[in-house]
């Protein structure tokens, strides 16, 4: 990634049971990881834009029985996390998804190491097929590919720049360029 990583000791966290995360008013945004809510500041901009623009090229080329979420909560087991975009198939789940997605999407944010070292951990722990990070700076976004070969993540391309990739999402292909995801 192309900047430092500050450690994840700033965010918010409070110990909490799975019911009392789940009884939270719906106006408090944060993640269940290891019995604890961890939230963290709003989003940017840029931020924001990049995983919307994402997620709407993925919601075109989906074939029917294939969802994208934009933002929606993924409980793999224990905890819950919340992928900026999120392509699962359709099981009908309506509050969150409990099966293993197609492919989880997170656009690196204040806290760099949440993406890049817990959730790419207990992500692939989980069996995620596939995972992407955009990294967002001054020369613009980065797209990183991962795919789970036994029970690992190998990083099969890095993306960036105006040159248009075709990336596999699972049940479909995505073709952008990287930096059309920033307005």
């Amino acid at each position: 990634m192309n900047a430092a990583m500050p450690t994840t000791e700033h965010l918010d966290r409070t110990p909490m049971s799975w019911e009392d995360y789940q009884a939270l008013n719906d106006d408090i945004h944060g993640e269940y990881i290891d019995g604890v809510l961890v939230m963290s500041p709003a989003p940017t901009i840029p931020h924001q834009e990049a995983a919307l623009r994402l997620a709407r090229l993925m919601m075109e080329a989906a074939p029917d029985g294939t969802r994208v979420g934009f933002g929606v909560g993924w409980k793999p087991g224990v905890d819950e996390f919340i992928p900026d975009v999120l392509v699962f198939d359709d099981f009908g789940e309506i509050v969150r998804v409990t099966s293993i997605p197609r492919l989880a999407v997170e656009v690196l944010s204040t806290d760099r190491g949440a993406d890049l070292i817990r959730k790419f951990r207990k992500y692939a722990a989980a069996g995620l097929p596939r995972y992407w990070i955009v990294d967002i700076d001054e020369t613009g976004p980065e797209v990183v590919t991962y795919e789970l070969r036994d029970g690992v993540f190998v990083e099969t391309g890095r993306h960036r720049g105006d040159t248009e990739v075709t990336l596999d999402v699972g049940p479909m292909t995505v073709a952008f360029a990287p930096n059309d995801l920033l307005a």
